[in-house]
């Protein structure tokens, strides 16, 4: 069995904050994507739309690290604990590539928005993405809380 450092359950308790930042952050994300309108409600929404914007690049641009981060602090250190936690890891790994292509395909979308001919189909499927994104990744984290209460 792997002895566990007192270094990996400092990273460890960084790993279960950091969820609980990215929870935060999907909330703010929800929140925005639900206040964003169509021109047909309501005319230039550009605040909104900045907003929605923001939330996504700042989950873009410390997610790909967190996930990193993670998979080499914990997922690498608990595989030699037990070939369930190896597979679990494996899994979340693959997780991890799914949904930050899914994340980068939002981020694109979402810089894309303007240029829709039919702006109000865009923020209906935006705002679609934008949620069902929100609730795999909170869906992924949860799983990983669960699967290592005791490490995290």
């Amino acid at each position: 069995m792997a002895s566990l450092s007192p270094a990996f359950r400092v990273e460890s308790r960084k790993i279960h904050q950091e969820h609980e930042t990215i929870d935060q952050d999907l909330i703010e994300l929800e929140a925005a994507l639900d206040h964003l309108v169509t021109r047909s409600k309501m005319r230039g929404d550009i605040v909104t739309a900045e907003k929605v914007l923001q939330c996504g690049r700042r989950l873009a641009t410390y997610l790909p690290a967190h996930c990193a981060r993670e998979e080499a602090l914990v997922f690498d250190t608990v595989a030699d604990i037990s070939p369930q936690l190896a597979q679990f890891g494996a899994e979340m790994k693959r997780q991890h590539r799914e949904l930050l292509l899914r994340l980068d395909s939002f981020i694109l979308s979402l810089g894309h928005l303007e240029s829709f001919e039919n702006r109000d189909d865009a923020i209906f499927k935006l705002k679609e993405e934008g949620c069902k994104l929100a609730e795999e990744f909170r869906r992924h984290i949860a799983t990983e809380e669960c699967e290592l209460s005791g490490f995290l």
